[in-house]
């Protein structure tokens, strides 16, 4: 679940949610979330290995230009160097506003994750619309030339995202979409984003403690989570690729919406 979520516009945490409530799960196994988000954040780094490793050599080229007083041009020059800077910006709201939902956020009930995968339902169908006549240029942005105001937008949404419910990819793509971006490139930031978040996650969640409670056994079957999150999310994040360049993106807003409807009449008429 984790694997085939985590990058599809359906929403991880939302699936997660209503799997442990069929379940009858009452307290998730923190550890084992974590080694899942492992093997995911595995399965978009080896995808776009070429764009992190031009992130962290024109990062450092900008640095070193700045270091030696060449000023900010200079030090924005470089791809890697523009695209790390808008990562960083994107990641500011994101972890103000992710860290704010996450302290205020109230029990989850699978008609709130229901009502929640209706909305990003419409999002999807939004994302459809690209209304390139009032809201994005005519000429559809590359990767390096969404702004700082886009790069704003996408990380205000990506921290709201973390409701369950609502998927990140799916808010994050869509906003690129509608300020013009092309939808390669869309993706591309999406997940190059996607990259401090989790890891930002990961921090947070982290406790050293948990791995003392782990018997060989157990960290064998956390392995194996790990192992198959990574493979497929590896080939769902490429089956994305491949559906946002035939303009397919939306299709996820019909499974979305019948995901939600049945998790809201599952909830009020038959749990």
């Amino acid at each position: 679940v984790q694997g085939t979520t985590e990058f599809l516009p359906v929403s991880s945490s939302g699936h997660l949610a209503l799997g442990e409530a069929l379940l009858g799960e009452t307290e998730p196994d923190l550890l084992f979330d974590i080694v899942l988000h492992v093997g995911t954040l595995i399965a978009v780094c080896l995808v776009y290995r070429a764009d992190i490793l031009s992130v962290i050599t024109g990062g450092w080229a900008g640095l070193s230009a700045l270091a030696r007083g060449k000023g900010l041009r200079a030090a924005l020059e470089p791809e890697g160097a523009r695209l790390a800077l808008l990562v960083v910006i994107a990641s500011i709201p994101t972890a103000i506003i992710g860290l704010a939902v996450k302290k205020t956020l109230p029990d989850v009930t699978p008609t709130i994750v229901g009502g929640l995968l209706v909305l990003n339902a419409v999002v999807l169908v939004v994302s459809k619309t690209e209304p390139r006549n009032w809201l994005a240029p005519r000429t559809p942005l590359s990767l390096w030339r969404i702004g700082i105001a886009g790069a704003l937008a996408i990380g205000v949404v990506q921290g709201i995202a973390v409701l369950p419910g609502l998927s990140r990819s799916g808010l994050t793509i869509t906003v690129a979409l509608l300020i013009g971006a092309v939808r390669v490139d869309a993706a591309r930031f999406s997940f190059l984003l996607s990259i401090p978040a989790i890891l930002g996650a990961l921090v947070l969640e982290f406790d050293p403690t948990l791995f003392g409670d782990a018997d060989p056994d157990r960290l064998l079957r956390y392995g194996v989570g790990a192992l198959v999150a990574g493979v497929s999310g590896y080939l769902c994040l490429r089956l994305l690729i491949s559906l946002l360049r035939r303009a397919a993106f939306h299709h996820f807003a019909w499974y979305c919406l019948a995901v939600g409807l049945s998790a809201i009449v599952w909830d009020s008429f038959l749990r």
